[in-house]
């Protein structure tokens, strides 16, 4: 689940900086690096101040529904992998650039910290997949008998769930062990790679075509709530930038890349991948939500809330259309 490991990625770049060394070329490649990992922490800015806005919106100008609640707390995962992500890679620079090494239990208190709200993005992202699947799938009990605060308790156990697993992934597989491929890491890294492979990822695709074949099917004469096309988006780039994560922590895991030097060029791209699917969201809501014929300044609030709040009143129309239809067949 994890995306990338802060502590194995210093012990990279300590080893790839004393092959610079030897090879007589630490200065270009140190500066070179330093570049890119600037960049990711520049580019942190732009997923900050969306993931930000979005939680001012449900937070303080938006009533919450059982959505929004999903909506909220991913904002909030996003906004803390971004943060912490952006500091790691800072520290990577001052590294880089000179003989300053930070301090292991910094790095790996950052680690937990990024891994915990990557971890609960990728949890809260499945949830509204399946929420919003159920709603259309079984709408009688969604609408009727679905328990009022489920989404909160829910929320709160992908919390705890993401805080436990980030502390078993960073104590049970550390550096060393990381390196030196430990059972212990054997066995995490098989569980890791069968959750998301085998349950997370199935989920999310087949909620999403589960959602887009009910759309199509029941409302062929209205237009589908913006907060599906929103969700489908959503879900799409996150396949899109995990999956070649996931495959990228395998392949350093079991060692097949030739050299230091490829892994560490790789690591910085699985950490742009990841960077880029928790930057995404907040646009996503925007350009679904936004009206064409007006200017951007005056529509973030609007946008936002017409995804987060049109749901509802079509659903409710539909379902109700739907009903009095079946009675009508019926009668």
């Amino acid at each position: 689940m994890t995306t990338v490991n802060a502590t194995t990625a210093f012990s990279t770049v300590n080893s790839t900086l004393s092959a610079l060394i030897t090879n007589g070329t630490q200065n270009s490649q140190n500066i070179m690096f330093s570049v890119v990992a600037s960049f990711a922490a520049f580019f942190s800015i732009f997923g900050l101040i969306g993931n930000a806005i979005v939680i001012w919106v449900l937070t303080f100008k938006m009533k919450r529904n059982k959505y929004t609640v999903y909506i909220l707390n991913l904002a909030i995962a996003d906004f803390i992998y971004l943060f912490f992500d952006a500091v790691f890679m800072l520290l990577l620079v001052v590294r880089m650039l000179s003989t300053r090494q930070p301090a292991r239990m910094l790095i790996q208190a950052i680690e937990i910290i990024y891994d915990l709200g990557y971890t609960a993005g990728m949890l809260f992202l499945t949830a509204i997949s399946i929420e919003r699947c159920l709603s259309v799938v079984f709408p009688i009990w969604h609408k009727c008998y679905r328990p009022k605060h489920l989404s909160t308790w829910t929320c709160g156990f992908l919390w705890f769930f993401g805080t436990l697993f980030s502390l078993l992934d960073n104590f049970v597989c550390p550096a060393n062990g990381f390196n030196q491929n430990t059972h212990q890491c054997t066995a995490l890294q098989i569980f890791i790679s069968v959750l998301t492979f085998a349950i997370i990822v199935p989920v999310m695709v087949m909620s999403s075509f589960t959602l887009i074949h009910v759309v199509r099917t029941t409302s062929k004469k209205c237009r589908p709530p913006k907060i599906y096309v929103a969700i489908i988006i959503t879900v799409l780039v996150f396949l899109i930038s995990v999956v070649p994560i996931k495959v990228l922590w395998l392949l350093l895991y079991f060692k097949l890349f030739p050299n230091n030097f490829h892994s560490l060029a790789l690591f910085f791209a699985s950490n742009y991948c990841t960077m880029f699917n928790s930057s995404a969201n907040p646009f996503i809501y925007f350009f679904v939500g936004r009206q064409k014929t007006k200017r951007f300044s005056s529509t973030v609030n609007e946008a936002l809330s017409r995804v987060f709040k049109e749901e509802e009143t079509e659903q409710s129309t539909e379902y109700y259309t739907e009903s009095n239809a079946t009675i009508s067949t019926l009668n």
